[in-house]
């Protein structure tokens, strides 16, 4: 099959799939999708959006391939949404979009060149910040979606502002600020403030994300990462528990922690 054909391919599949959204959506479609709307949909698109990076992270291909099947459905599925409430259509959308990366990448489609992905980039950020809807904005942090996870905002919003020269200096600064934030945070414990623990538990994730940002970590990988290495040793401790029928209210959190320090042990040795 030559390039022409594998298009016309795709051109007919992509069809054939926003016939059946419409289909879906009709007067004699499914009542589910009939009443879904914009606001209710997207909860759906993250969940996908997250199934996909799972399926990722496992390097499970039959899961990718399903996984990223089905965030385009509902990321098509908006659009046809989109196009029925009358506030652009779907070749509106496709045109539009292919026109923005074709201006983004000079240096593929015009007489730019580039050296390396930095200078990419700084490019591309060049470019976006002439474009009218961001020469628009009245604030520096406008764009940040507040729908985003919350480490993954601050982590936009303190980068926005870092470019402005709103930051800290070093990371030695910042380590200092860590506990400041800290030293307020155990002194609204001492004093049962409720109201206070929970700001200066945010203040103190937010200076964190900060700290990330300085070295290069994204906050919400180290996060996930952290998050999987607890599943991994607490489904340890399950198994261990199972093997000795034993409940959990028949174990001591000594025994429980014996069982967490072997999973480390293990993991330890399978890396060496």
């Amino acid at each position: 099959m030559n390039l022409s054909q594998s298009n016309n391919n795709l051109g007919a599949t992509f069809l054939k799939l926003t016939e059946l959204i419409k289909t879906l959506r009709s007067e004699n479609g499914c009542p589910w999708d009939r009443k879904q709307t914009l606001k209710s949909f997207h909860p759906y698109v993250l969940e996908e959006y997250h199934e996909l990076v799972h399926a990722i992270n496992e390097l499970d291909s039959n899961e990718m391939v399903e996984e990223a099947g089905d965030l385009i459905f509902l990321t098509i599925f908006l659009s046809c949404m989109i196009e029925e409430a009358g506030y652009g259509t779907l070749s509106e959308m496709l045109i539009g979009v292919h026109e923005k990366m074709t201006r983004r990448h000079p240096h593929v489609f015009g007489d730019i060149s580039v050296s390396s992905d930095k200078e990419v980039i700084e490019n591309w950020s060049r470019i976006k910040a002439s474009e009218e809807k961001i020469r628009l904005r009245n604030s520096v942090l406008d764009g940040v979606p507040k729908s985003l996870p919350a480490l993954s905002r601050a982590h936009k919003l303190s980068s926005r502002a870092a470019r402005v020269g709103f930051d800290w200096p070093n990371v030695t600064d910042l380590a200092s600020k860590i506990e400041e934030e800290l030293n307020e945070f155990k002194h609204a414990i001492e004093n049962n403030e409720m109201d206070g623990v929970r700001e200066e538990l945010g203040d103190l994730l937010f200076v964190l994300v900060n700290l990330g940002r300085h070295l290069g970590i994204d906050p919400e990988a180290a996060l996930n990462e952290t998050s999987d290495k607890f599943e991994r040793r607490f489904r340890h401790i399950e198994g261990r528990l199972e093997s000795k029928n034993k409940s959990w209210l028949e174990t001591e959190i000594t025994e429980m922690d014996r069982y967490w320090d072997e999973a480390k042990i293990l993991e330890t040795t399978s890396q060496d």
